[in-house]
């Protein structure tokens, strides 16, 4: 089966690693590409240029343009599982600063991870948290299992969560901004039972970022989402809704 690209609607994440986990209200596997689709983090705009254009662009071409091109070809590439020959148009797009440098650095970390290249996509992740962060955003999401406060069980989806929190922690440390931690539910009864479910997600990131960086305490506040932003609404409990179960992060000022 050809994966889908990782759609930054998305990530982080990349995450194509692993054994399929079987979801506790779910009686359906889902297929690799529903799953990347489902389950990636990192939220970047898709290229607007999607004409699949070779990365041999004239030399006087503006760098944003060049960059979208080298991007589309990527994507191309990507879709066809050949990531590491998308590798070759991702990281010059993710060299020169500019509208697409974000949507880049996702992009080459994504295939890092499906090549199971981990010390390069850590790098790479790093480079994307300066990068989110100098702009004043933090484009991640983390998704839960249905019910829980427990990290979706699917390691190709919650596996980098850990390292996505270390390389994180220190640079908030660093800047300016406090950051809200935006607690999700879904909206099956499952989902819905419990109030406070948005609210402890929000509280066990919270908690984990203050273990990895005890000064963030007090810069740090969870909060709960409003009942208007669910972004997929199917209350299937399972790899399909996957994306309304989520905390998302939001810099504000201290």
């Amino acid at each position: 089966m050809t994966r889908q690209p990782l759609r930054l609607c998305v990530l982080l994440c990349l995450l194509l690693l692993g054994a399929c986990s079987t979801f506790k209200v779910s009686t359906e596997a889902a297929p690799d590409s529903q799953i990347a689709n489902a389950g990636a983090g990192l939220d970047q705009p898709l290229v607007d240029d999607d004409s699949g254009a070779a990365a041999a662009a004239p030399t006087d071409a503006e760098p944003s343009l060049l960059a979208r091109l080298l991007l589309a070809e990527g994507e191309r590439l990507e879709a066809q599982d050949r990531c590491r020959d998308a590798l070759q148009h991702y990281e010059p797009a993710a060299r020169p600063p500019g509208p697409t440098q974000g949507q880049a650095l996702a992009a080459v970390y994504r295939c890092q991870w499906q090549l199971q290249q981990p010390k390069a996509a850590q790098a790479t992740f790093g480079r994307f948290i300066a990068h989110e962060l100098a702009r004043g955003r933090l484009p991640l999401k983390l998704l839960f299992q249905p019910g829980e406060t427990r990290y979706l069980a699917d390691p190709r989806v919650s596996g980098p969560y850990g390292m996505w929190l270390r390389q994180l922690a220190g640079p908030l440390l660093a800047s300016p901004s406090c950051l809200s931690l935006i607690g999700h539910a879904g909206p099956s009864a499952l989902e819905q039972e419990t109030t406070e479910l948005p609210l402890r997600r929000a509280q066990a990131v919270q908690r984990q970022l203050e273990a990895l960086a005890p000064a963030l305490a007090g810069r740090l506040r969870s909060e709960v989402a409003t009942p208007d932003e669910i972004l997929v609404g199917s209350a299937s409990d399972d790899w399909r809704d996957a994306l309304d179960r989520r905390v998302d992060f939001k810099l504000r000022p201290c």
